[in-house]
């Protein structure tokens, strides 16, 4: 098992209160409302048995490097150079003792550890988390986060919207939108419209991803770095 998966575990019960919780039990499947979207959904995954609506007209991006990606399942981006966005889906397993202690612990508690990871200290960039939303249904529990990334070197931003769904069949999926200040509003309502098709459908943990990430946000970190200010035109120019 990877080390990084007992993050939770060891730190849920030592971290404080955020006060960014609004939480809410749901006695129904986190994926009942995107059932209706199992036909019409553009985009399928056999391997990783799940399915979504992409936004409309964005593209899939294909032959990033590893270190760009993430190692996301798949990428897609709007293609816009003006207000420019990505948005990555993720997956692992998760043991047994994590699923225990998500549901074990208050909300403010997941909160306090996702905010926790969203704002490690790095060098070249610093990021806040400025919201969270953590739902908990009979497969699991979904938690939402909203963070902002200033780099160091150029003064740019990013804004990021995270989702990540911790099943208690042993699968985590994360759905991370990363875009520009210009384009955060509309972008953020693209992801918001796509995430709610999100559908998965295997009732089994599926195949460890071959290199593993870090449990909430290191997909997230590798996303942002596709669209740093100083290289995201350049690699819209070879699309």
């Amino acid at each position: 098992m990877n080390k990084s998966i007992p993050i939770i575990a060891v730190t849920l019960a030592l971290l404080f209160s955020t006060g960014l919780a609004y939480a809410t039990n749901h006695n129904t499947s986190m994926f009942s409302d995107a059932t209706r979207y199992a036909d019409s959904n553009a985009y399928k995954n056999a391997t990783y048995s799940f399915s979504i609506q992409p936004p409309l007209n964005w593209i899939i991006l294909h032959n990033l490097p590893a270190n760009m990606s993430g190692n996301a399942i798949v990428v897609f981006s709007n293609n816009d150079k003006t207000q420019y966005a990505t948005f990555g889906i993720y997956h692992r397993n998760i043991s047994q003792n994590v699923i225990d202690q998500i549901n074990s612990h208050s909300d403010n508690d997941i909160l306090a550890t996702i905010d926790q990871e969203l704002t490690n200290p790095s060098i070249d960039s610093k990021t806040k988390m400025y919201g969270g939303v953590v739902d908990r249904f009979n497969d699991g529990v979904r938690v939402t986060a909203s963070s902002v990334t200033q780099y160091t070197m150029d003064n740019s931003t990013s804004f990021s919207e995270n989702i990540f769904y911790y099943l208690n069949n042993g699968n985590q999926y994360t759905l991370a939108l990363t875009s520009n200040p210009a384009g955060i509003d509309k972008n953020s309502q693209f992801f918001e419209d796509s995430a709610n098709t999100f559908l998965v459908t295997q009732t089994n943990p599926v195949p460890e991803f071959p290199i593993a990430l870090m449990i909430l946000v290191s997909g997230m970190f590798s996303i942002i770095l596709i669209f740093r200010a100083k290289g995201f035109a350049g690699m819209m120019d070879r699309t």
